[in-house]
């Protein structure tokens, strides 16, 4: 995470939580991302300085007016002013992290070989659960590299037991 990204994001939640309407703007700003992984090229165009910045925000409204919040609409043309449009990843990333913190809530990113069984999703679950104090969201992704065990991330915090990391860690020791 850029600071950049960070502090753009920090400013667009604190006005968020002054207008009472963080999940709205979060809403917003999963639509502009759906947008903008839909059609990459997209946040190329809103950061090539050569076309004007005008020709840039008009872009943006038209394509997001009466679909997203104002300030949120605001907030990409002022990326887009600024040419920090291709940092719109991470301010995402950013605000999303500080809707769940302001909602005690995390999401853990939980990477396996293999589907987990809906036995072991609901025991991963509690155990999270319980180590954080907060309501978790899983999301599995399924990594045939991983070989086995299962990695985790959760609140910027890594949990790696894996077999690929496990190995690797079993290397280190023995060339020692």
């Amino acid at each position: 995470m850029t600071a950049t990204g960070k502090h753009y994001a920090e400013a667009l939640f604190m006005l968020a939580r002054d207008e009472n309407s963080v999940d709205e703007f979060y809403d917003g700003l999963v639509t502009a991302k759906k947008v903008f992984n839909e059609n990459p090229e997209y946040l190329r165009f809103l950061s090539t300085p050569s076309i004007p910045k005008a020709e840039r925000t008009s872009a943006l409204a038209q394509a997001f007016d009466g679909k997203i919040n104002k300030y949120v609409l605001s907030f990409l043309q002022i990326l887009c002013e600024r040419q920090n449009a291709e940092s719109f990843n991470e301010c995402f990333a950013e605000y999303e992290a500080l809707r769940e913190w302001s909602k005690n809530t995390a999401v853990a990113v939980v990477t396996t070989a293999v589907a987990l069984t809906q036995d072991q999703e609901r025991s991963l679950l509690s155990a999270l659960q319980k180590r954080t104090g907060k309501t978790v969201t899983l999301k599995t992704v399924i990594d045939k590299e991983l070989l086995g065990g299962i990695k985790v991330e959760i609140d910027g915090e890594i949990l790696d037991g894996s077999l690929k990391n496990n190995l690797k860690r079993a290397r280190e020791v023995i060339s020692v």
